[in-house]
């Protein structure tokens, strides 16, 4: 199964947003972020508005929790630190756990205000009222940064309402929101990025900067508008940049829904080498020179839905779409000049990782294992019963972990066995985001 392009997908997940409401209102390497403390051998499970803790030592769930407003589904990924897992929800809910225990840290509800006020509908017990909550869906649709001692996250709203789509910081031990910044457009359905001391944000085709610990929206010496150019556009990307920047503390890359991929190179005031805020041709859509370099490939028509993509070792791994094939590819580019490296074609893909220094994809029905020069290491058949409706990850014995519609299974990769460590009944649903993570014990 070949998974659509992003543009489209776009449109279909803010229109779907709105029709769930009404529906449900009348009805490299291991970043810092994913070091994490398990107090036991851990799978966590994160789909239709449920967190899961399953303790893979006995295979029991340790602890959930569901969200009383998100049980269609929950396009939000969640992110770890240390023992705190910060999950999104649709909703505006934003809670953080100990992933150990299931105690809630903290927990915010954003409804749409951005930097503004924010209007309630409230039922007689002083709870939120559902209908109220479900009508501002999705206001959600990302993945938290953790850095520091902040967790950033921008938030997006229906097209067509009067909500504000904004930017905000919330500190990371307690929740008290420290700043919050309105953003440009509502497609904010990417994780930040921190770059030097910047967080960045891709929103539809802008790339906004914030100075991380202020707030403060900087320019980095591209054309900003002016009065008297007022028909001149602010700096912005010839196609919208839907897809999971990167840093590797020397370079941002960033990539668009076409599958072409851009270098920026800051210098020590993060500003891009040329620096002119007055002149309305210092664009991204207009001076390449503002790029360390640019990879495009006439062979790729889009990036792969998710928009997901990796940095490993000096690799940009992302997964895109061919123009003149129906199979999905695996790509890697050199980041040190933009060229391509490899390409390994797969039957389809429905979710991909970078699991350590491996590659985990399935097609619903097929997985497949790769190292990380792009050679394929197995291809697994599943029956019906096995079949994959989450990402894949590995545990510390090198076998494959995941969710079916029956509950957490287990692949020996050495007998080729699979084996149910956990009977629970899931779903897959286009509207929801089933994400499961693998934790081994600290």
């Amino acid at each position: 199964m070949l998974k659509t392009n992003l543009k489209k997908s776009i449109a279909k997940l803010m229109l779907a947003g709105v029709t769930s409401t009404l529906l449900f209102s009348s009805c490299s390497n291991q970043s810092a972020e994913e070091k994490t403390i398990a107090d036991h051998e851990t799978l966590i499970v994160s789909t239709h508005g449920k967190v899961m803790n399953i303790n893979l030592e006995q295979n029991k769930i340790q602890w959930q929790f569901q969200s009383k407003y998100n049980p269609e589904g929950n396009r939000n990924l969640f992110s770890l630190s240390d023992s705190l897992l910060v999950q999104p929800f649709e909703s505006g809910e934003l809670i953080a756990f100990n992933l150990n225990t299931g105690k809630i840290l903290w927990q915010e509800h954003i409804l749409g205000g951005g930097g503004g006020n924010e209007d309630a509908v409230a039922t007689a017990d002083g709870q939120l009222d559902t209908a109220f909550v479900n009508s501002k869906k999705p206001l959600f649709m990302t993945q938290p940064l953790i850095a520091d001692n902040s967790v950033y996250i921008s938030s997006t709203n229906q097209p067509q309402s009067s909500d504000v789509p904004a930017l905000y910081n919330f500190n990371k031990k307690t929740g008290e929101k420290m700043w919050v910044e309105n953003l440009p457009t509502v497609f904010n359905l990417f994780k930040p990025v921190l770059h030097n001391d910047f967080v960045f944000v891709n929103s539809a085709v802008y790339l906004n900067m914030y100075s991380k610990d202020e707030g403060t929206n900087t320019s980095y010496g591209v054309f900003d508008g002016a009065d008297e150019l007022p028909n001149a556009e602010k700096s912005q990307f010839v196609n919208p940049i839907y897809v999971q920047m990167q840093s590797d503390g020397k370079k941002l890359y960033v990539g668009d829904e076409n599958g072409k991929f851009y270098a920026l190179h800051f210098d020590s005031k993060n500003s891009l080498p040329v620096s002119d805020i007055t002149d309305p041709n210092n664009t991204f859509a207009k001076n390449p020179k503002l790029f360390d370099w640019v990879f495009e490939d006439a062979s790729i028509s889009s990036i792969q839905e998710d928009g997901n993509t990796y940095i490993y070792d000096n690799y940009i791994l992302a997964c895109v779409n061919q123009k003149d094939k129906t199979q999905p590819a695996i790509i890697a580019i050199d980041k040190s000049n933009g060229k391509l490296k490899w390409k390994t074609e797969l039957k389809g893909i429905e979710e991909w990782r970078l699991v350590g220094d491996k590659i985990t994809a399935t097609d619903g029905g097929l997985i497949y294992l790769l190292n990380t020069d792009g050679k394929i290491v197995s291809t697994i058949k599943t029956e019906k019963q096995f079949a994959p409706i989450s990402n894949i990850e590995i545990d510390k014995n090198e076998d494959l972990i995941y969710a079916t519609e029956q509950g957490i299974v287990k692949y020996d990769v050495k007998t080729k066995k699979f084996a149910v460590l956990l009977k629970q009944t899931f779903k897959k649903e286009y509207h929801d985001y089933f994400q499961v993570k693998y934790l081994n014990k600290k």
